[in-house]
């Protein structure tokens, strides 16, 4: 499968022109261009090392430098979707995350990001809540 890459400048820019167009609106549109990713990214996975190999893409795929995943939380650094904010700004890795875990656990989930390095955290922190 052919594989098209951004830089962070790109997609960060290009976040910024959809904010600009739809404002809060966009934050929508980019967690679920994560889920749609995510789904991908997992769906041939099999559950033995599971974890591990979703660190190996998501790494080798420049989303992020490091990763932590616990069952309740993620920690990252490094994300590509980091840049000077006042509010959280990985919407599309909340996204993956999402489906992550949804895959793994078989229920829907709900992901908030409580940290982020775009507002000066030392990580960024997704909390995971199962739905069902």
């Amino acid at each position: 499968m052919a594989e098209i890459k951004f830089t962070k400048e790109e997609l960060i820019k290009i976040k910024e022109v959809y904010k600009g167009i739809m404002s809060y609106a966009s934050v929508g549109l980019f967690f679920r261009s994560g889920e749609i990713i995510g789904e991908i990214l997992v769906r041939d996975l099999p559950r033995e090392n599971y974890f591990e190999e979703v660190a190996k893409a998501l790494k080798e795929k420049g989303w992020i430098e490091e990763i932590e995943f616990a069952e309740d939380h993620v920690k990252t650094k490094g994300s590509a979707e980091v840049h000077d904010s006042t509010a959280p700004t990985c919407n599309m890795l909340r996204g993956i995350i999402r489906k992550v875990y949804e895959k793994y656990n078989g229920t829907i989930v709900n992901v908030d990001e409580e940290k982020c390095e775009s507002k000066g955290d030392p990580y960024c922190l997704f909390v995971i809540n199962k739905m069902g």
